[in-house]
């Protein structure tokens, strides 16, 4: 229903369709629309033929259509010798027939026996590969592009780029055929795009932007047909001009993939545990379709979609009081993500408080209440809300709105729990759901952009169980954009609004969520109320920026209202902030004796405040870049952090102060084309209160043959906290923190995470891909103790404060602050060490075009130690795999049908 309203809305705002022209002649009315977009620029054009019989794709370009077509060249490189005509010389020509778009190419090489063809995986990050990209402006909105690559080995790339920038979602995948031949002048390219799979606007006369992009890997030069140089900006608005098209039938654009999966999982149940018998089979039917509703509108859908072929997320412990932010893996979301971002400041300043206003994982996430467990009896918790259907409308209208419309329906779930005596039981964890998400856009010339944005949370709030989630969660906002003086300046901003309701219980929970705090005793300035039943908020950005030439600069402002909320279907780490940040840049894009590239950035001074005036974020940093001539690469970051207010520390308690300290950043990357390559994170850490941590990150990768690529990124974090937050404990004798006792400890840890991967390509349709993360951190805490006084980082320990005594027995801390026996507060003994095994193994075979065949085996391992230390033996050796196992073999069918 939602998707009905909506699309009627998109038509009455498109407006009616674009008249089509009428000359006889193509090239009089192409000519026409050029005149109306070239803008002060001259792109090259290149003019596609229709043939009456399509070339056959063999690899060899001898087929007598491509003679019909007049080919282009001219590619000037971008590196190592930018704005020069390439060595290696690159010649296109284009032809199309009622049902597709063929594009052949010559690829000369003077040295064809050291073309690299490495096999991968399609998708798979294209470095060091020679490549051919073909972009197509399809939409000749100069904003946005199709990507189709290939290798001489046959191996394919698709992507969907947007907002005139070279940052693509490979998550699209088009169905499409490319063959690919090597001989002695180079090597050859014959693609066949149907139109089915590209969006474009009605009229009988199509021009669209165009380019072509070539990567010589021995040499790693890269160039490209329509040239722009480095210290410009913009991606599709350089394009060149396809002209040509004409009276294309509208494509038949119907997709439907069925799928059947079988499940069988195994582990090692707790004897007497009703839910699991150690082992579990399950069968399942799902389908996805697409549906054309227009040339250039989509209608997707699926029921009962299933990620059991996604890698799972790698293990972390988060020790803070926010969210941690995992990235979107399920194709079902990441296909098309970038229809639904909203709002940001640009290409230089991101803040990190800034909110995110679609946060895909909120849909079909675990469900949001945990019951515990009766005690001696035994708790089944989802691991996953069900998404029972999910539909999404793309595309853009007639009258030139782009156009993104989600809507999903998760299940309700419940927990089973039985207690000692046997008796079984159900919970509700999560309600019934709808999820809406819309997005409209509305461009000009590429140039200038304005749009509008919703998102709708509802749940059916069924019982007193769920009275503690919001019923409902509303966000809307309105955004522009412009550039101008030849794309050089440009301008951002937006604003959004929030509303959430619920339950007394929810919105008291609301309130007291990491992201407002509005209970903080000193924060006179939020009004807390146990008795609100929903909340407002507001959030804006503005941005200017300078983005071209070799000098570069941006100044931006974004705040959030203390009642702003968009975790519904969002992410925000907090609200109550106004943070301004400034930056300048200088580039140098030439050559010299030492670097090929190089750039100096500085925020010299970059601040956060709440709405009551305390500094609570305040940073200044120098980050240097360059590339060598050797094609290593590096970035150094300093970061200077004052002294500032600190209103998280006490996790709703008093403001605190937030020491001064530094950060070192450093990164380098090796030259990616050898067989072995690699890069190196560090970053370390310290502040004036002695806290400190340093984190070492490599990252290996040897390729043995074409087909094979082997990884190894093991990741080391050591460091020590002066205070890390472990209780807070009522106690009205306690007048100098507004009656409570929040307690700390300092706190040493250490982490060892190592990620193992394993590619074996036997052919651009057929592989293998190994992933094993075992991962391990302990901490270990001591001398803990209470904040003195607000607005310090002043602490009384424990024990050695002569008024207070701590001690311990049987796991648990029993501390009396005063000495007093009637004072007195307990908590368990916090040090832990988690030990973990993940991995898994993915076998795919796209046995016919669009249709595929996963066979999948997952392993997870999971204990919880008392014991703190981090012993490498038990890390690496074979204790780890007595560890009780999670094996789940998933076998998954999918057949592509279209027409």
């Amino acid at each position: 229903m939602l998707l009905a309203h909506a699309f009627f809305l998109l038509q009455t705002v498109g407006g009616s369709a674009a008249r089509s022209a009428g000359s006889a002649h193509p090239g009089l009315a192409d000519s026409a629309i050029l005149m109306r977009h070239a803008g002060s620029g001259v792109p090259p054009v290149i003019v596609a033929v229709r043939v009456s019989h399509p070339p056959a794709l063999d690899g060899r370009l001898d087929d007598p259509a491509w003679a019909a077509a007049a080919p282009v060249g001219g590619f000037r490189e971008g590196d190592p010798h930018e704005g020069a005509l390439a060595p290696e010389s690159t010649s296109v020509r284009i032809v199309y027939d009622d049902e597709a778009l063929y594009i052949g190419a010559r690829l000369y090489d003077a040295e064809p026996a050291k073309i690299t063809r490495r096999l991968a995986r399609r998708d798979d990050d294209p470095q060091g590969d020679d490549i051919l990209w073909v972009d197509l402006d399809s939409y000749h909105d100069h904003r946005t592009a199709y990507e189709f690559g290939v290798n001489p080995a046959g191996t394919v790339r698709d992507d969907f780029c947007s907002n005139d920038s070279g940052f693509c979602d490979f998550s699209w995948d088009a169905v499409w055929q490319v063959k690919t031949g090597i001989d002695s002048l180079g090597w050859v390219v014959e693609m066949r795009i149907p139109f089915s799979q590209l969006r474009f606007p009605p009229g009988r006369v199509q021009v669209w932007g165009v380019n072509f992009f070539r990567n010589v890997a021995r040499r790693n030069a890269w160039s490209m047909w329509a040239f722009r140089p480095k210290v410009e900006t913009g991606y599709a608005s350089r394009f060149g001009h396809l002209v040509g098209l004409r009276d294309i039938p509208a494509p038949r654009r119907l997709e439907l993939v069925p799928y059947s999966l079988g499940q069988a999982g195994y582990d090692s149940p707790a004897p007497a545990n009703p839910f699991d018998r150690g082992h579990a089979y399950s069968g399942t039917l799902g389908l996805d379709l697409k549906y054309g509703v227009t040339s250039n509108l989509t209608l997707g859908a699926a029921v009962n979609p299933d990620f059991g072929q996604v890698e799972s997320d790698p293990a972390f412990v988060n020790l803070t009081a926010f969210e941690q932010f995992l990235p979107e893996r399920r194709p079902l979301f990441v296909e098309g993500a970038n229809v639904f971002s909203f709002g940001g400041t640009g290409p230089f300043i991101s803040f990190g408080y800034g909110p995110r206003y679609f946060y895909s994982r909120r849909i079909g996430r675990g469900p949001t209440l945990a019951p515990d467990a009766p005690s001696g009896g035994f708790l089944d918790q989802p691991s996953t809300t069900s998404i029972l259907g999910a539909a999404k409308l793309t595309g853009r209208t007639p009258g030139g709105w782009w156009v993104g419309v989600l809507d999903a329906v998760t299940g309700r779930e419940q927990a089973r729990l039985a207690d000692a005596s046997g008796r079984v039981w159900r919970q509700d964890v999560q309600p019934l759901t709808n999820a809406f998400v819309a997005r409209l856009a509305h461009q000009t010339d590429g140039r200038t952009e304005v749009g509008l944005f919703l998102t709708a949370a509802d749940r059916r709030i069924g019982s007193a169980a769920l009275d503690s989630l919001r019923s409902a969660g509303y966000v809307g906002g309105a955004e522009f954009f412009h550039r101008w003086a030849n794309n050089a300046y440009s301008a951002f901003g937006s604003i959004g609004i929030s509303y959430v309701r619920g339950d007394t219980l929810a919105m008291r929970l609301t309130e007291e969520q990491s992201n407002h705090y509005y209970q903080r005793p000193d924060a006179s300035y939020l009004q807390y109320d146990p008795r609100r039943t929903s909340l407002t908020g507001a959030s804006a950005d503005v941005a200017l920026s300078k983005e071209a030439g070799r000098f570069n600069w941006s100044v931006a402002l974004s705040s959030s209202t203390p009642g702003f909320e968009v975790n519904d279907l969002g992410f925000q780490v907090r609200a109550d902030r106004v943070t301004e940040d400034w930056l300048l840049q200088y580039r140098w894009t030439q050559p010299g004796r030492v670097f090929r590239s190089a750039s100096i950035a500085t925020d010299p001074d970059w601040r956060g405040y709440n709405f009551g005036g305390d500094l609570f974020y305040h940073t200044s940093d120098v980050i240097l870049a360059g590339q060598l001539l050797n094609w290593w690469s590096g970035r150094l970051a300093l970061v200077r952090q004052w002294q500032t207010i600190d209103d998280r520390l006490t996790r709703g308690g008093p403001r605190a102060l937030g020491p001064a300290g530094e950060v070192v950043n450093l990164s380098l990357a090796s030259d990616v084309r050898p067989r072995l390559s690699g890069t190196l994170g560090v970053n370390y850490y310290r502040d004036v209160s002695a806290s400190w941590s340093l984190a070492v990150s490599p990252l290996l990768s040897f390729r043995p043959s074409s087909a094979i690529l082997f990884s190894l990124g093991p990741s080391y974090t050591v460091g020590w906290s002066a205070a890390q937050y472990v209780v807070t404990h009522t106690d009205s004798t306690a007048t100098a923190t507004a009656g409570h006792r929040y307690v700390f400890g300092e706190l040493a840890q250490r982490q060892l995470n190592t990620t193992f991967r394993l590619n074996v390509t036997l052919s651009p349709l057929l592989s293998v891909q190994l992933y094993a993360q075992p991962f391990t951190f302990s901490g270990r805490y001591r001398n803990f103790k209470e904040l003195a006084a607000p607005r310090t980082f002043d602490f009384r320990v424990y024990g050695r404060d002569p008024a207070s005594s701590i001690s311990q027995a049987g796991g648990v801390y029993t501390v009396h602050p005063t000495g007093s026996a009637s004072d007195t507060l307990r908590f368990p003994n916090p040090d832990f060490r988690i030990r973990s095994w993940r991995s898994n193994a993915v076998l795919r075979w796209e046995y016919r075009p669009g249709s595929a065949l996963f066979l999948v085996w997952t392993q997870s391992r999971l204990v919880t130690l008392a014991d703190p230390s981090l012993d490498l033996a038990h890390y690496l050796g074979r204790e780890v795999f007595l560890d009780p196992p999670t094996n789940v073999f998933i076998v998954k069918l999918s057949y592509w049908l279209s027409r």
